[in-house]
């Protein structure tokens, strides 16, 4: 009986053996769940007078984080108003002095013209043509002031126009909207403080779908490529999730310092970026796992 249990264990160990010699030619590396992650921050300044998220709120693309206090923005918007209607009434009556200014202007060329046959004629004197020219000359430069002059409101008109609409905008960045959907991870302000331009609102996490990077040598590198099938183990005693090699680090660095030997963090590597479906949320940023690259 001694005799038939041997032969046993050894074919036992032989085909364990040979599976794990199998694994171990696989591509593979140990590293931390990832998500992609996104800071909102306050396009403008002014109060907090009212937030609809909390840390774990799911949010869709566009959806309100905050109410930012709109008065000032609101009477900004009313005054730039009031100032467009003034222009609009001084371009009003600027349109209306070029065309008197042109009227006047068309006036002295006749006069002057008729003048010039009078001269020629012997019926009209020298100092009557210079009157009639001067007036003319007159008359041309206050057409071309008056069409300066719709010129420049004009402009000022174009610049309220501008100014009004960046004020508008203003007003609509008083409600933030979130960028892109997702879980808020982490809140940076609570109702009734002030913000400033520029400052974090919260963070926003794709948890529908996580990243691990792992770290090969250049021998086990050598044979993965984008669009690669990859197998992310727990270490949780489940099965491995799929998933799929996004990136590939096109040049070698040094081991970073969370791998754990010495020896390791001395070698020269290349980074892969493996991407995995999340849709049941079961998997956590941070968790620990080992990633195999290849046909399972």
């Amino acid at each position: 009986m001694q005799n038939l249990r041997l032969p046993i264990l050894l074919l036992t160990l032989s085909l364990f053996h040979g599976g794990c010699s199998q694994d171990d030619r696989r591509p593979g590396g140990s590293g931390l769940l990832e998500a992609t992650e996104v800071v909102v921050s306050s396009e403008v300044g002014g109060r907090v007078i009212r937030l609809l998220f909390d840390e774990g709120t799911v949010v869709a693309l566009a959806d309100t984080l905050l109410l930012i206090d709109p008065t000032r923005p609101q009477l900004e918007l009313a005054a730039a108003e009031a100032d467009l209607e003034v222009i609009r009434a001084n371009l009003r009556v600027a349109r209306l002095v070029a065309e008197q200014a042109a009227a006047t202007e068309e006036f002295a060329l006749s006069e002057r013209s008729r003048i010039e046959k009078l001269l020629a004629s012997n019926t009209a004197t020298r100092k009557q043509m210079d009157l009639v020219a001067f007036e003319y000359v007159q008359a041309e430069l206050a057409t071309r002031a008056a069409q300066a002059r719709v010129a420049t409101v004009k402009a000022q008109l174009q610049k309220t126009e501008v100014n009004i609409d960046r004020i508008k905008r203003n007003l609509d960045d008083c409600h933030p909207l979130a960028p892109v959907g997702g879980t808020m991870t982490a809140k940076y302000v609570d109702e009734g403080e002030l913000l400033s331009p520029g400052k974090p609102i919260g963070r926003i996490s794709r948890l529908d779908s996580l990243w691990v990077k792992v770290y090969l040598p250049a021998a086990a590198f050598a044979s993965v490529k984008i669009g690669d099938t990859a197998w992310v183990d727990t270490e949780s005693g489940g099965s491995p999730c799929p998933g799929l090699v996004i990136w590939t680090s096109p040049e070698a660095e040094f081991t970073p310092k969370n791998v754990q030997t010495q020896k390791s963090r001395a070698n020269l590597v290349y980074a892969v970026k493996v991407k995995l479906a999340n849709d049941d949320r079961s998997l956590k940023v941070g968790m620990p796992v080992y990633v195999t690259i290849g046909a399972p």
